[in-house]
């Protein structure tokens, strides 16, 4: 298991991502990124196993579909049939997304790193959470494990090069509110601060809140932005990370990658997803267009 420790902040250690320059420099700079993937640790920022393009999603069965015989599913629970209703599609993010099968390895682990909890003094514990963060990046994921066959996951790649993850599931009632609760900390709790990639170099993670549009469920949403060096090359990798609960069950979205994150997407996915997740848990089936305008 790889230990993810934090270390305290040199001041000003992380700043404003660049911008997402030429597609053709970027395309080069991927290139040389794919020889560092033997540094990365596990699997990489967008790593779990998901649904194949177009309407093929995979989700675990659930409800009748998957249960053991004389389980009773808690009130509020999504079937897998519900949990792939409840996701976007290529028409609610526009012409620039496509959706993809998911793959393995795609950002090289840039978002991996260990040093010494210790370098924070008194404040360890704030240490263990945002390890915490970088860890679940890491796996590809915001929340826990979300209860058996309740969960379907869409990814989509934007023309920039970035990918937006899109996953619904439902969760006990005590592990989401604990969930929740760990969230809305990271922002203060973290702020800047730095992590040793197992190349050695240093990577400097910066946290902030970003506010997104009010409506149905409780949402809340993170920048992260990590600046570092990889075999002489700078790197910065730009990710939006967004939390919307409905009951005891969630959307959870990370949009990003080597060019900047698009803020703008971000909140179109929580806008119109939201309410997508409301309808199916009411029992209804959304529409496959988006009804209004986009933007």
């Amino acid at each position: 298991m790889t230990r993810t420790t934090i270390a305290h902040p040199p001041a000003g250690a992380a700043g404003r991502p660049p911008g997402s320059g030429a597609r053709r420099a970027r395309r080069v700079f991927r290139g040389r990124l794919g020889h560092i993937a033997a540094f990365a640790v596990g699997t990489s920022l967008f790593a779990a196993a998901c649904a194949g393009a177009g309407q093929e999603r995979q989700g675990a069965e659930s409800g009748r579909e998957g249960r053991p015989a004389g389980s009773a599913a808690p009130a509020g629970t999504l079937t897998s049939r519900q949990a792939r209703h409840a996701l976007l599609t290529e028409a609610y993010l526009g012409s620039r997304w496509t959706e993809v099968p998911d793959s393995a390895d795609r950002h090289d682990g840039l978002l991996r790193g260990t040093v010494n909890a210790r370098d924070w003094l008194t404040h360890e514990e704030d240490a263990a959470v945002c390890r915490r963060l970088l860890d679940r990046l890491g796996d590809d994921r915001i929340l826990g494990t979300p209860l058996p066959g309740t969960q379907a996951v869409a990814v989509f790649d934007a023309d920039d090069g970035n990918r937006l993850r899109y996953a619904v599931g439902t969760y006990s009632a005590d592990r989401l509110r604990a969930e929740r609760r760990w969230f809305g900390t990271l922002a203060q709790t973290c702020g800047v601060f730095a992590a040793t990639r197992p190349d050695g170099s240093t990577e400097n993670v910066r946290v902030t809140s970003l506010p997104v549009p009010e409506g149905d469920g409780t949402r809340q949403a993170l920048s992260v932005v990590a600046k570092g060096t990889a075999q002489g090359m700078p790197f910065t990798v730009s990710v939006d990370v967004a939390l919307v609960t409905s009951g005891n069950s969630a959307i959870t979205v990370i949009n990003g990658g080597l060019a900047d994150a698009s803020h703008v997407t971000t909140g179109l996915a929580v806008r119109l997803g939201a309410p997508r997740l409301t309808a199916v848990l009411a029992g209804g089936t959304p529409p496959p267009q988006p009804t209004g305008p986009l933007d």
